[in-house]
């Protein structure tokens, strides 16, 4: 596996807008299809806005989000992310994917018209489709995770997938 691109670091709008741009370039450098660059790039937008949006930013030392894209012998794309997460919220987002990982593509497909049209939103102002959209667009349609104590409060979320 070889990685072509790794960050870690404070994530906003401007590093997401540049961090896509420089995976397209690389992709295309690479002689990527352009279906394949844009099926890439738009888990990369739903991970990048999850850390935005939903990770934790205490003053620990390994509290930076990171992002690490590799390219397998298999031809897929293997996207990490970590960032932290309060523990208070790990077992709902444990229950939120393992929900999403029961589904087959067709389950996928109907429960996310269900919750695109319930309008239902989360306390940052999303419908909660990310987690979704990712495992729409994944190999296997599931999305691996694990979770790693970092002290009482705080747990490191990585998500794994392969696009």
């Amino acid at each position: 596996m070889e990685v072509i691109f790794n960050f870690k670091g404070e994530i906003n709008n401007q590093v997401l807008r540049s961090i896509l741009k420089t995976m397209d370039e690389k992709m295309a450098d690479m002689g990527e299809d352009r279906f394949v660059r844009r099926k890439v790039n738009s888990v990369l937008i739903e991970c990048l806005q999850n850390l935005i949006f939903h990770g934790e930013r205490p003053s620990l030392a390994d509290a930076e989000p990171g992002l690490q894209v590799s390219k397998g012998q298999d031809g897929l794309y293997d996207i990490r992310t970590t960032n932290l997460v309060r523990v208070t919220k790990m077992e709902s987002l444990k229950g939120y994917i393992d929900r999403i990982n029961s589904m087959e593509k067709d389950q996928l497909r109907d429960y996310y018209q269900e919750v695109l049209t319930n309008g239902k939103f989360n306390p940052q102002g999303g419908a909660g489709l990310g987690i979704i959209n990712i495992a729409r667009k994944t190999a296997d349609s599931k999305v691996h995770y694990s979770f790693e104590a970092r002290n009482a409060e705080y747990q490191l979320f990585t998500m794994h997938l392969n696009v």
